[in-house]
C-alpha cells in the first residue's frame, strides 16, 4: 500500500550545511538547500486531493541540486509507505 501525492515548489532558500561523504572522516561545510512545497490541487487526484505541505533542510548536495535548480512552481510527485522496522 501507499500513498501519492503531488507537491509545488514554492520556496527555495540556499544556505550553508555541513556534509560528511561516504567514506569520508569529516564534515564540510557545502551549499544546502531549504525547500518549501505545497500540495497541488485538483487532477490527478479530484476530490481525493491531499492538503498540506513539506518542508525541508537539505545538505546533500545531489538532493540539493535538484531544488537549487528548479524553477518555482516545479511540481514533484512524492509516495508514501510503510517502512519495515529494522
Amino acid at each position: 500500500m501507499r500513498v501519492h501525492a503531488r507537491f509545488r515548489l514554492h520556496q527555495v532558500t540556499r544556505g550553508t550545511g555541513y556534509y560528511k561523504a561516504p567514506g569520508e572522516e569529516e564534515a564540510k561545510q557545502i551549499e544546502s538547500a531549504y525547500v518549501r512545497l505545497g500540495a497541488v490541487q485538483g487532477e490527478p487526484f479530484g476530490s481525493a486531493t491531499p492538503n498540506g505541505s513539506i518542508e525541508m533542510f537539505i545538505v546533500n548536495p545531489g538532493a540539493s541540486e535538484l531544488f537549487l535548480h528548479a524553477p518555482i512552481g516545479q511540481e514533484f510527485d512524492v509516495f508514501l509507505s510503510p517502512v519495515e522496522p529494522a
